[in-house]
This record gives structure tokens, sequence and C-alpha cells, in this order.
């Protein structure tokens, strides 16, 4: 009876190792050709770490990673305006033959009073010009990929 008695009443000593608070559970995979392999197992040496699993969470969690997002509409958009730049300078180059063949055929004086009908316009043209150019400049600061 003691024996019986006394085995029943003894804690049961658990065996193996303590489970972790913060078991880590995710695998990932990667496959390297044998080029990246060695680049790969030469940045391992060199980084003191025991485990390679860690080493690589070190550098994929530690390292800060550049994510770029490509909107392709934007880009599109982009060129589009850029565009306009070409169409401007033809405009301007219009513009300036134009007043050349007036000169030459009315004289300066008739010229400067046809164009004066046109200056408004052509000012305002122009200030249209530099915010285009502003935008695109903005656009591509925001959107393209540097």
């Amino acid at each position: 009876m003691n024996g019986a008695g006394k085995s029943g009443e003894r804690e049961q000593k658990k065996r193996g190792r303590k489970p972790k608070a913060d078991k880590q559970q995710s695998r990932y995979t990667i496959r390297l050709n044998s080029k990246d392999n060695e680049r790969f197992l030469s940045l391992f040496r060199k980084s003191g770490h025991k485990s390679k699993s860690r080493f690589m969470a070190d550098c994929v969690l530690n390292n800060p990673l550049k994510i770029i997002e490509i909107n392709k509409s934007m880009i599109d958009f982009v060129i589009l305006l850029s565009s306009f730049f070409a169409q401007f300078r033809a405009v301007k180059t219009n513009y300036n033959q134009v007043f050349a063949v007036l000169i030459r055929n009315l004289g300066e004086e008739k010229a400067r009073l046809m164009m004066k009908i046109v200056e408004p316009s052509t000012r305002e043209f122009g200030l249209l010009k530099r915010e285009f150019e502003e935008y695109v400049t903005k656009l591509r600061e925001q959107c393209l990929p540097k």
C-alpha cells in the first residue's frame, strides 16, 4: 500500500524541452543559383550569426527596404504632358515666323499693331506653359521611380 499510494501522490516529472513562449512557426524558402549562394555564404560568414535563418531574418527585417509602386496611368499622363512642350516650342517658332513675315511685308509699325491684338493670348500662353512645366516636375518627383 505504501508503495502504491506514494507513486500516485508523487508528481510526474515532465520530460523534454520547455516550450517556447514565442514559437517560430512560419517558414520561407528561397532558391539561389551558385553565384548568389557563394555571395550569400560569404555575407553569412562575415555576419557572425550562428544560424542562416537568423541571418536571413535579420537581413530582411532590420534593413530598410525601398518599395517602388509604379502607376502606369500616371506615367502615361506625365509623358503626354511632356509632349505639350514640343507643341509649345512649335507655337513659339510659328509666332516668331509670323512676326518676321509681318515686318517684312507690312513694316515694323503695322506688324507691332497687329501683334498687340494677340499679345494677351501670348502672355496667357506663356503662363500656361510655366504652370505645365511646374506640374510635370511635381508629378515626376512624386510618381516616377528614381
